[in-house]
């Protein structure tokens, strides 16, 4: 963390970047729900009352980026406890910042969680395999549990797997934590002389200036967040998509290699430079480099604030400030002689909820993965968090808000994932086969 820290504070000097990490997005994995009926398998199995000696008890971190993250997580392992009263969930809450640190250490000393998220996309995975933190889970999956999930998302391509072994639960569309949309107050912008975003770097660049500087303090342009590596790589992994397919490989979450201090992808230098341009001439928001997600939310939700880049999470934390807000969503921009590349997605699923090899508790550990594997539990995620789910049948019947039909509509056009997708309609009805071709509706389809 001292690291990451200290080369944030060199960008709030003089923006010479030595290390920019794109995130997979703060945001986590969260929802809430009023039904009560808990998911079928092991983890929704009624048991009758069980004594104090019985009861095994589970500890279960987990990553809290939104207010109400902590308290959803509670909730559902309340309808879990009360359908499984010989197990005891205790929900362990850190910040997105403090996650990966905190569990670092609690493994260090012995005293890892009996379940945890992963968090970091594929770079994370292979971190907590690699330490021998993780307790493979293809042992504890049957048929029935994996035919409640896509095709493919235990295949032995996934990422859910690390040398062949399945890691984690997913839960998560992986192009939802993967998006980075261009989000914009058209109020503002037409304040300003603007009837759509822009569309270009130069055109962003032209717009950014001229609502600062006309703005006169009062309104802002751009700003970014800068108080974590994560948060401030949304805005150069979303300008930067558009010059080359895949700103974010395999090799992990960072676009400046972190050893060398050179680029490892070319689409950061032309970005970098705008960026630091911007912040140089002041155009960026001031205070930006302090800023984190719900900072943004509140400047942006309150109008000081034109235009950011961010993550597909983020528009429904703006909503609970501002519901009425005119807001518009985005892809964003591209350079100026069009696009020649988009983001890759290479898996339809990534791990998300995994069991530690250091539990003494693992039947125990994973009737709550089970649980957390359910239909019910994603339902629940979705309709709290409105982040697209894996699982087709946990959106069925519900509508898609305008926010989200924008989100998706950024999806198609700045994504291409090999292999399976999911073919999602606007009320999340069905999913099926789709032909191997560019999506050009609110659908995702199969690309090659």
């Amino acid at each position: 963390m001292t690291r990451k820290r200290s080369l944030i504070g060199s960008l709030t000097a003089v923006f010479a970047l030595t290390g920019i990490l794109a995130g997979c997005g703060g945001n986590n994995n969260a929802g809430s729900s009023d039904a009560t009926t808990p998911p079928s398998g092991s983890a929704a199995t009624t048991a009758p009352a069980a004594t104090a000696a019985e009861v095994q008890k589970v500890n279960f971190s987990i990553v809290s980026a939104r207010p109400g993250d902590e308290a959803f997580y509670k909730e559902q392992m309340d309808i879990f406890m009360k359908a499984n009263p010989e197990v005891k969930v205790t929900v362990i809450a850190n910040p997105t910042e403090q996650y990966n640190n905190a569990l670092q250490l609690s493994f260090a000393a012995n005293e890892g969680p009996d379940i945890f998220f992963i968090e970091g996309g594929q770079p994370q995975a292979r971190t907590v395999y690699d330490n021998k933190w993780v307790e493979p889970l293809d042992s504890y999956m049957d048929e029935a549990f994996v035919a409640r999930f896509p095709e493919g998302a235990f295949s032995r391509t996934s990422q859910t797997r690390v040398n062949g072994e399945v890691i984690g639960i997913p839960v998560r569309d992986p192009r939802f934590d993967k998006v980075r949309p261009l989000y914009y107050n058209k109020t503002i912008l037409e304040q300003y002389g603007y009837s759509e975003p822009p569309k270009t770097h130069s055109e962003f660049v032209e717009a950014a200036t001229r609502i600062t500087k006309e703005g006169k303090g009062q309104v802002y342009g751009f700003a970014m967040m800068g108080k974590a590596p994560a948060v401030f790589g949304l805005s150069v992994s979303g300008l930067g998509s558009g010059l080359e397919g895949g700103v974010i490989g395999y090799e992990g979450n960072t676009i400046i290699n972190l050893k060398t201090g050179q680029f490892s992808s070319k689409s950061a230098t032309p970005v970098v430079e705008i960026l630091r341009q911007l912040n140089a001439q002041k155009i960026v928001a001031p205070g930006w480099e302090n800023w984190d997600t719900a900072q943004m939310h509140q400047q942006f939700a309150a109008g000081r604030v034109a235009m950011f880049i961010g993550a597909a999470w983020q528009a429904e934390e703006i909503r609970k400030l501002n519901a009425g807000m005119d807001m518009g969503i985005a892809a964003a921009p591209v350079p100026d002689a069009g696009r020649s590349g988009y983001r890759d997605t290479p898996t339809i699923a990534e791990p998300r909820y995994a069991m530690s090899s250091q539990s003494k508790v693992k039947e125990a550990a994973w009737k709550v993965l089970d649980f957390l594997g359910s239909v019910e539990f994603e339902r629940a995620n979705y309709e709290y968090a409105k982040e697209l789910v894996l699982m087709p049948a946990a959106m069925e019947g519900i509508a898609m808000s305008a926010d989200m039909e924008q989100i998706v509509t950024v999806m198609d056009e700045t994504i291409r994932m090999l292999r399976l997708s999911i073919r999602i309609t606007r009320t999340m009805t069905s999913s099926r086969r789709a032909s191997a071709m560019p999506c050009r509706s609110r659908r995702f389809r199969r690309y090659s």
